[in-house]
């Protein structure tokens, strides 16, 4: 359930279960949070459908190999200084809090994956080849109770995510695997997982308990 700011609601808790209470903080984003960060940084102008913004090409070189090879050989986006990512992120408020995300700052900053930016993260990750911010989607993912055991699941293959696959085959006890195979096999069998995921699946359910 999600509330809003001075929201309340009553529930009946069974005894044994666990409560887990995200707070969400709604933060206020400049449209330029990363502007030219040198003299030697020309900067790149991000063009996403009628709005624009000017940042830094250096921090976007630094954390994408995708966005390396866009601004520093002689394609379009550094012939002329500007990248339409309107394809990509569809609105300038979406590319700005991608933006913060990938701050080098944000492992241990106020920055992190949440439910609600998790999955716009992830493929936007997988996009522009971004392994650490796809690491530390998978991090949040393995406690991420908001989204159904099941969905996390198939996010392994989706999205090749080690550490989220070691949850569930090492992290997760043989009982729990078990039940979590007996109320979604279903949709396990008929989803587009990979053989692979499937069969070390299996091998670890034949684990003694």
């Amino acid at each position: 359930m999600t509330l809003h700011k001075c929201g309340s609601v009553e529930f009946e808790c069974a005894i044994g279960c666990s409560v887990v209470i995200r707070i969400l903080e709604k933060r206020q984003m400049t449209e330029n949070p990363f502007p030219p960060i040198a003299t030697t940084d020309e900067g790149v102008t991000v063009q996403i459908a009628d709005r624009s913004v000017k940042v830094s090409a250096h921090l976007l070189m630094a954390v994408s190999p995708v966005f390396d090879a866009m601004l520093s050989h002689n394609m379009k986006e550094k012939v002329q200084g500007i990248a339409d990512l309107t394809e990509t992120f569809g609105t300038i408020e979406r590319f700005v809090d991608f933006l913060y995300h990938i701050d080098p700052n944000a492992v241990h900053g106020p920055y992190r994956p949440n439910p609600k930016c998790v999955l716009d993260l992830l493929k936007f990750a997988r996009h522009y080849q971004m392994d650490g911010l796809k690491e530390r989607c998978a991090v949040h993912l393995v406690n991420c109770v908001e989204f159904p055991l099941v969905e996390r699941f198939l996010l392994v293959d989706t999205f090749c995510l080690p550490k989220l696959k070691d949850f569930f085959l090492r992290s997760l006890s043989v009982t729990h695997l078990k039940a979590f195979w007996k109320a979604n096999h279903a949709q396990l069998q008929s989803s587009s997982i990979s053989k692979e995921l499937l069969f070390d699946l299996s091998v670890r359910l034949c684990d003694d308990e």
